[in-house]
């Protein structure tokens, strides 16, 4: 064997070796998106020249571009004649639109008040509504049902299958 005939083959045996081992380039993506900011046992106001007009509380909050995404979350408002907050497990606060889900509870300044187990608010045309079941009560009242979709605005409260108990006075 010549010496050119050497190198060809140690030549031979290096690119195969080099195509049977080559390293293989994985490209792993981030696959969840990344919040602009977090925050941990958060209170945020909307003050306005009298008063504080709103504020949000939370447990843990994440600011994505287009949403809030908050745990053990309270909004309260205070711009309205009665004073009202709502509460929830979890909330997602899009676009004036938030989104409860797990223990919600509304409760308003004389009284009236509702749980469910989700639901969502409207700022905008202050709307309240539920897909499940709900149980609505007022001074010793108690009223339940599906479908709770309460204005609050107009005070009006309109439902599905609904059963109620009333004390007469």
């Amino acid at each position: 064997m010549s010496i050119n005939g050497f190198f060809l083959l140690v030549l031979t045996l290096l690119v195969g070796m080099f195509g049977y081992f080559k390293p293989q380039v994985r490209v792993e993506y981030l696959t969840h998106e990344v919040p602009q900011f977090e925050l941990d046992q958060f209170v945020i106001y909307e003050i306005n020249r009298a008063k504080i007009d709103r504020f949000f509380e939370g447990g843990h909050g994440k600011h994505f571009e287009d949403r809030y995404e908050i745990s053990d979350a309270k909004f309260t408002n205070n711009s309205k004649t009665m004073f009202e907050s709502i509460r929830a497990d979890k909330a997602l606060y899009k676009e004036n639109l938030i989104s409860l889900d797990g223990d919600v509870h509304y409760v308003r300044e004389d009284g009236f008040q509702f749980r469910s187990s989700e639901g969502t608010y409207d700022q905008n045309s202050s709307r309240i509504q539920t897909k499940g079941a709900f149980v609505l009560t007022k001074d010793g009242n108690k009223v339940d049902g599906r479908h709770l979709d309460y204005n609050v605005n107009l005070d009006t409260v309109s439902a599905d299958k609904v059963r109620g108990s009333y004390q007469l006075n």
